[in-house]
């Protein structure tokens, strides 16, 4: 499905939305645009997989997707309220993830700290079935683990294992917790 000329024709609450998007935006089936329409923009690929959730209604969600970077989203993920996500490299994002309102994922520092410092770009993991809380951050190398929760508020920098509930800035695992495979958050 071309989701493209889908957000092309769209009219929302009486307005022609024309957005800048990605040379290439894939779906895997119809996503669901519960609000205003995302706002994709560059030229990187984006894959979406089936059912993925846009839920806006009172600031858009913003996707920057770089030339030469991929986004990858898994089935059945929602986005909430003004969610601001660029990838300058590679962010995946798995099956069955919510992410709370007002979370920035971005897999790059977009400057340098200072000069003896190279910019740091790395790829942005997230595991199916988490659940990142309002107002957190991921940033440039984090990697979040399948079943995890990310408190309301947290800053991811590194890795966050599977089956853990993190918090804090930077994030650490506050406690543990099992999970059968199969299990899907509502």
């Amino acid at each position: 499905m071309d989701l493209s000329k889908m957000m092309n024709r769209s009219r929302l609450k009486g307005h022609l939305y024309s957005l800048v998007r990605p040379r290439t935006i894939q779906c895997a089936g119809r996503p669901v645009i519960d609000g205003y329409f995302p706002d994709f923009a560059g030229e990187g690929q984006v894959r979406l997989g089936n059912s993925c959730c846009f839920r806006s209604f009172r600031l858009r969600q913003h996707f920057t997707v770089l030339k030469d970077a991929v986004l990858e989203v898994g089935d059945d993920a929602l986005f909430n309220d003004g969610i601001v996500l660029c990838a300058a490299k590679s962010i995946k994002i798995g099956h069955s993830v919510k992410i709370g309102d007002m979370v920035y994922i971005y897999d790059t520092h977009f400057h340098q700290v200072c000069p003896d410092e190279p910019l740091t770009e790395a790829p942005v993991s997230i595991g199916n079935n988490v659940w990142i809380g309002a107002n957190s951050m991921v940033l440039a190398g984090a990697s979040i683990g399948d079943h995890s929760v990310i408190a309301a508020g947290s800053i991811v920098t590194g890795a966050i294992p599977a089956r853990s509930l993190a918090a804090g800035t930077p994030a650490r695992v506050i406690r543990t917790f099992e999970v059968p495979d199969g299990w899907i958050r509502r």
